[in-house]
């Protein structure tokens, strides 16, 4: 169970300075004065504090509004803070709220015996920025965290704890849905729907991730075996490769000796016929000499015969 203690304000609203309402175990606390003096500010604050979403139904336009705009004597403030403390009182059925997920969840997963207490600050701050932040004991939180807190205690911002003006002639015309929604809040079977949901959800998401898992599973199949076909081909062209090569080299290799035969077989009949012409030269000026000789061999002759002849015309 959780009873209201302690609620703290400052920037929110009317509440320029920090204001403080303090909640007492007997009796009823009751704020009471004129009209227009910020009362309705207060419910509107306990509201905005456990996750009201909406202006409208903070009575503003936008959500900044919540935020002091100043006055003629004040300037306006750039941030808007609402606490509240909660003091937790043991049943001794060890139950809690929250599904143990946020930064709170340690301590509100701890059972406590009969009649042990234990004080819990509910904090949500507003800049002009449009920077939010919601703090449970301190410490960040998600609004999640503090809806699961609250759940089936009554205490939520559209459950049946805060009732403003006009709120039960609503409730007695709204839809029957609607006041089902209301009745399973007050019987606190809310925060089990609500853990339902999120435990579907949380199937859901849990399905939807083993599909994306098998389909890329079967993707990943398929580039296996396409990778497989692909590294079959790669070795048979390594082998095929490393064939060409060693049979390349292996002609290369008889080509170059038989070009070195070769080439030794054409030096040696440079040298034979290098050798043959010389003697060819040799013969050739040996037959010159000879033939030179006959020549003049053959004009001393002609010349003896001439003379005879000379000789034989004078006798």
């Amino acid at each position: 169970m959780l009873k209201l203690r302690r609620i703290e304000l400052i920037g929110f609203k009317s509440f320029s300075d920090r204001g403080e309402i303090t909640v007492h175990d007997s009796g009823v606390t009751a704020i009471v004065g004129p009209n227009g003096c910020g009362k309705s500010n207060v419910s509107d604050a306990i509201a905005w504090v456990l996750g009201e979403q909406s202006a409208k139904s903070l009575r503003g336009e936008k959500m900044e509004d919540v935020i002091f705009n100043g006055t003629r004597n004040r300037a306006p403030m750039g941030m808007a803070e609402v606490s509240i403390t909660l003091t937790q009182i043991g049943n001794g059925n060890g139950n809690g709220n929250g599904n143990g997920s946020g930064p709170s969840s340690a301590l509100w997963q701890r059972p406590l015996s009969e009649g042990q207490t234990r004080d819990i600050i509910v904090q949500r701050r507003l800049y002009r920025s449009g920077e939010s932040l919601y703090l449970i004991d301190g410490k960040p939180c998600r609004l999640r965290d503090i809806q699961e807190i609250f759940l089936g205690t009554g205490l939520g911002p559209n459950s049946y704890a805060i009732i403003e003006q006009g709120r039960v002639g609503q409730l007695l015309s709204s839809k029957p849905s609607d006041r089902r929604a209301l009745i399973e809040e007050a019987a606190g079977i809310t925060k089990f729907k609500a853990k339902r949901k999120l435990a579907e959800s949380r199937l859901e998401a849990a399905r939807q991730n083993l599909s994306r898992v098998n389909d890329i599973l079967a993707e990943v199949d398929r580039q296996r075996n396409s990778l497989k076909r692909q590294a079959g081909k790669a070795r048979r062209y390594i082998e095929v490769r490393n064939r060409m090569r060693e049979i390349l080299s292996n002609v290369f290799s008889t080509r170059a000796e038989m070009f070195v035969d070769q080439q030794d077989r054409i030096e040696i009949s440079l040298v034979l016929m290098g050798s043959e012409g010389k003697e060819r030269e040799q013969e050739i000026e040996r037959l010159s000499s000879f033939v030179h000789q006959r020549r003049t061999d053959v004009a001393a002759g002609e010349k003896n015969l001439d003379d005879l002849r000379g000789r034989r015309s004078e006798i």
